[in-house]
């Protein structure tokens, strides 16, 4: 049920509405029946949310619905046919017309001007009968299905509930800012009540506290141990990113574990987390060994997610796990499993193990408050007055952090009223229990049931994607816009809109509302999960059209075949390799998703796969596939990541809906097809990890893109590839790499960026990566040029983005000055731009004075960028002129995190405290630096007046000597300052972790600090004048502060 049908039927109806006059009036004979085919679409549209909703339990409604979702999907293969008829009869007669070669040709041209809509059928039918009889009658078999279908309708007695004709725009909620994905984390979100802190502290010492190993193991496995929902993984992420455990386990290794896991796969996951490479070995006796080895060379953590039974430990774990743990006493293992036996089987004895409880219901209801739109002065006091009710929602949630969750995602779409919320309460869903947990499948259920048809078939498409698969954002919404998912509206009909733009609206109402969460294990902050519970209902709603599988070959054959009428499916398998042949069975698919390796099996065809709109393969040895693409007519969206493909088809430009291409480290491609260009509808495709160098003259003509990644900047003769980006208007997202091949910045200019008005993420890149970029100085002699410095900084000049950018990222920039554009004045034109990031900008001598007139930045990071030796007072002061208005008051008015890393020549920041001057950055929350010669931070930074900085991050600052005067800061990190000596004026400061630092001598007036990380050993914090204890001691065995180091409140 991915698709659904109050959202599917209206889109066949807007197919036809919308159908070209010519391309109804080919089919002689056949327009009434397409007229007929409306009136029924008509009539069963205000019985389809009832159907929908009464087809999730009751058998005989589901075969309805199925009867009904068939005739509505042979309805747009047959609608799409037309079209691409119709395109390819324009064609044809172009073509006659150009070459007026054929003299019968030339007659049927001048009747058809003379006789234009009324022999116009039937010439079409004697040039193309097979077509038209093949067509008409598909089309008069699909109106006598429907028929049937109309009258079955009547005995189930729907109540007409119209339809949903006012689509809800998501709500503020979900229109959060973008600078969340830029700033991945542990999602505090999800953390209230000192429970959690509790139970954090008690498994923290179980896992570092010294002591016997348990259990016939060798290893101390340490559980957590739970239903689903419960919060079981959320409290072992908190665990993992504790300091003391990143100082007592130099190997950390986090593994979520499916119910069907793959040894091999297992192994290797495993070997490339603790820091070691495997080489694509399959065999298992030998991965077992490598990861043995690898485990050996430090003490070493093993967490392992979500464990449904003890196999993956005694299959796959414990031999190396064990032989590792001989030669590193003191490693652990860490377990989150729902089922206590588990653990026991393993060796854990139940003083190892924690069971998480329900939150009480002050807890559940912060929790609750937390998922809630907040007030812009951040109280709380908005929510007080509907405590009754919403006390009562949460009952329905027994407590469980899941439901919790997702029950305030659905409130956030709520105005806050009782009116409102009573509405949410008392909704009657007929649902049974699936499961176990009849309290949180009840809240997923009653979110679903309250998203759009739109939304539902874009949230149950996401359970596609399997566990631990990386499907960022942009890609799923691509996939949704393929399957007809994401529709214009009246705002882009208005060109106010892009499909893409409708898409990310769709996505953000689905994170808002806890249904989907940003996958904190990803750097990136694009990629997004769905909790397990979410995705089994997700995945029991769409059961009978969706259909994932991740267990072994053996099991494929079989499964398949129950399966045929299917409509989407995803296979992520590891060693096997699968036999194409049995998939070609699956003639309904329309999505298909294959991440492993697969042969031909049989003669090469791709006939079978008539109704495909999206088809992506990863990992896969897949060349031979190329030349039989063309067959797939109706595709739309086609992606290859890491295959051998060597090239595309040569008459790519046969698959007129194509709008998707993805060719993500395909390292074997180094060309484009020259009939690429002819592909208009075209909206998307990534070169990125490729070897395509240069793209085909002619590319500027493929104005309906919106996002272009690994775009090749290169020049061949007196043309510049750059020249092809100028037409490209409707451009969202672009990333450039090869600038350093551009040899002028009126060269660049020819792209004209700065045009490019609907752009919101731009990255240009010089050399792809840093080992390309260290060949390039060793063949200058290990210098860059003169003439190449100044060459670079002429190109990027020229690249200004437009004022509404986003996120901006520069990478490998060579110039000792950065583009104009980023200094005073000209920088205070970005009205939108949240997050900048500068990455590897080896000769750049200083930082630019005008970001800190930029309105709307939020995230600054500075990462690499040896040659900067001072940060003088421009760069946190407002450039004269700049401000005076009321615009912009302060300097760097919104920035909340910054971080400067790899300046390790900078020695001085110029910024003092100056009385009766506004204070720049004032909404800092977040603040690292690493790697620099600071004696000390400035003045105007360390002010009394700053009340939001929270979080501040010290690493390898050589020459810091001391730390004073930030007194909202509450979690301090000091790491490899050897020459620190004093930490004071910190008075809100509850947990310090210092590491490195031998020559530290005393922490003042940290009043309210409670824990304290000093090298590898975890202290707590008691009274006044304080008393430091290590944690977790036993009687006799209390230990002491190294005598030179001081704490005063």
């Amino acid at each position: 049920m991915a698709a659904v049908l109050d959202a599917l039927v209206p889109y066949v109806k807007k197919m036809i509405t919308s159908m070209a006059e010519e391309e109804v009036r080919m089919l002689l004979g056949v327009s009434g029946e397409i007229k007929k085919l409306e009136v029924n679409l008509v009539y069963l549209q205000g019985y389809l949310a009832d159907a929908e909703r009464r087809g999730i339990t009751d058998k005989s409604v589901k075969l309805w619905v199925g009867r009904l979702k068939d005739a509505m999907y042979e309805a747009t293969d047959i609608l799409e046919l037309c079209q691409l008829e119709a395109m390819d009869q324009r064609r044809e007669e172009r073509s006659r017309d150009a070459s007026n070669s054929s003299r019968f040709c030339s007659l049927v041209g001048q009747l058809k001007k003379k006789l234009q809509g009324f022999l116009e059928p039937f010439l079409f039918c004697l040039q193309n009968p097979a077509f038209a009889h093949e067509i008409g009658g598909r089309i008069k078999k699909l109106n006598g299905d429907l028929d049937s279908i109309r009258k079955d309708a009547a005995a189930f007695n729907f109540v007409n509930l119209g339809f949903y004709g006012e689509q809800r725009r998501p709500t503020d909620s979900a229109n959060r800012s973008r600078i969340s994905k830029t700033t991945p984390g542990f999602d505090e979100s999800a953390i209230v009540g000192d429970k959690i802190e509790m139970d954090t502290e008690e498994l923290v010492q179980k896992l570092i506290s010294p002591g016997h190993d348990s259990g016939t193991t060798k290893v101390k496995v340490v559980s957590i141990v739970g239903p689903g929902g419960m919060g079981k993984s959320t409290l072992a992420k908190k665990i993992f990113a504790q300091e003391a455990i990143k100082e007592e386990f130099i190997t950390r290794i986090w593994l979520s574990v499916t119910q069907h896991f793959n040894k091999a796969e297992l192994l290797r996951a495993a070997i490339t987390h603790a820091g070691s490479k495997h080489g694509e070995e399959k065999d298992e006796s030998t991965l077992e060994k490598t990861l043995t080895d690898a485990l050996s060379a430090n003490k070493f953590l093993l967490v392992l997610d979500d464990l449904w039974s003890d196999g993956a430990w005694k299959e796959v774990f414990r031999v190396p796990v064990v032989n590792a743990g001989r030669r590193q006493p003191g490693s652990r293992v860490l377990v989150t499993t729902r089922n206590e036996d588990v653990v026991l089987k393993m060796g854990a004895p139940s003083s190892e193990q924690l069971h998480v409880s329900k939150l009480d219901d002050g807890d559940a209801w912060r929790l609750l408050k937390k998922q809630l739109p907040q007030p812009k002065d951040g109280s709380e006091s908005d929510f007080d007055q509907l405590k009754d009710v919403g006390m009562k929602i949460i009952k329905q949630c027994d407590g469980l952090p899941l439901a919790i969750k997702v029950m305030g995602g659905l409130l956030s779409t709520r105005r806050p009223s009782e009116r409102e919320w009573e509405i949410v309460l008392n909704k009657n869903l007929e649902w049974k229990e699936y499961g176990s947990q009849k309290e949180l499948n009840y809240s997923v259920h009653l979110s679903y049931d309250d998203l759009s048809p739109e939304l539902k078939q874009c949230f149950l498409y996401y359970s596609l994607f399997p566990k631990g698969s990386d499907f960022i954002e942009d890609i799923a919404i691509s996939m949704w816009i393929s399957e007809g998912f994401v529709q214009p509206d009246e705002r882009s009909e208005s060109s106010q809109l892009d499909l893409e733009e409708i898409g990310i609206e769709y996505h953000r109402e689905l994170v808002s509302r806890n249904l989907l969460e940003p996958d904190e294990s990803s750097e990136s902050g694009w990629v997004y999960v769905m909790h397990d519970v979410v995705r089994s209902f997700a995945q029991f709603v769409a059961r009978e059209e969706a259909l994932v599988v991740l267990k072994e070959q053996t099991d494929i054959r079989g499964l398949l075949s129950h399966n045929e009428k299917i409509r989407r499916l995803s296979m992520k398998l590891t060693d096997s390799v699968l036999e194409w042949n049995i998939l070609e069975k699956l003639e309904s698919l329309r999505t298909l998703v294959i991440a492993c390796n697969f042969k031909p099996g049989g003669g090469y065809s791709l006939a079978s796969f008539a109704s495909l709109r999206a088809l992506d393969i990863s990992f896969a040895d897949c060349d031979w596939l190329v030349g039989y693409l063309c067959q797939l007519r109706h595709l739309r969206y086609l992606s290859f990541t890491a295959t051998d493909i060597s090239r595309l088809p040569h008459d790519i430009h046969e698959m007129k809906f194509l709008e998707h291409i993805g060719l993500f480290n395909c390292t074997k491609l180094n060309k484009l097809p020259d009939s690429i260009t002819k592909l208009g509808r075209l909206r998307y495709i990534s070169l990125y990890g490729s070897n395509v160098d240069v793209v085909p003259k002619g590319f500027g003509g493929l104005t309906n893109l919106r996002s272009v990644y690994g775009f090749p900047a290169n020049m061949i003769g007196d043309w510049c590839s750059l020249e092809e980006l100028e037409p490209l208007s409707h451009l969202r997202t672009l990333k450039i790499q090869g600038l350093e091949n551009v040899p002028d910045g009126s060269v660049a200019a020819r792209a004209m960026i700065s045009n490019k008005k609907h752009l919101t993420f731009l990255d240009l890149v010089c050399h792809k990566n840093e080992e390309e970029e260290e060949e390039k100085e060793e063949e200058g002699g290990g210098q860059i040029k003169e003439k190449d410095l100044e060459q670079i900084e002429a190109v990027f000049d020229e690249l200004c983005p437009p004022p509404y950018l986003e996120d901006l990222f520069l990478s490998g920039f060579f110039g000792r000055r950065l583009p104009n554009w980023m200094w005073s004045p000209s920088a205070t034109a970005f009205k939108s731009l949240l997050g900048i990031t500068l990455t590897r900008m080896e000769y750049c001598t200083q930082l630019p004075n005008g970001l800190c007139g930029i309105l709307s930045l939020e995230k600054l990071v500075i990462d690499y960028a040896p040659s900067i030796e001072l940060v003088g007072p421009d760069f946190q002061t407002l450039a004269s002129g700049i401000g005076s208005g009321a615009i912009v008051t302060r300097p760097f008015p919104k920035l909340r995190i910054l971080e400067l890393h790899g300046m390790f020549r900078w020695m001085k920041w110029d910024w003092e405290e100056e009385e009766g001057k506004v204070m720049a950055m004032p909404a800092l929350d977040n603040l690292s630096i690493t790697g620099c010669m600071l004696t000390h931070l400035p003045s105007g930074l360390a002010t009394s007046d700053r009340y939001n900085l929270r979080t501040l991050y010290l690493s390898e600052l050589s020459m810091l000597a001391s730390l004073e005067n930030f007194p909202s800061v509450v979690e301090l990190d000091v790491l490899y300052c050897p020459k620190l000596k004093k930490i004071t004026g910190l008075s809100m400061l509850r947990k310090v972790t210092i590491i490195g630092c031998p020559e530290l001598e005393v922490l003042e007036g940290v009043m309210v600090l409670r824990s304290m990380l000093l090298d590898d050993e975890p202290w707590e914090i008691v009274g006044t004048p304080a008393r430091c204890t290590p944690k977790g001691y036993q009687a006799g065995s209390q230990g002491q502060l190294p005598h030179h180091l001081t704490i005063i409140r």
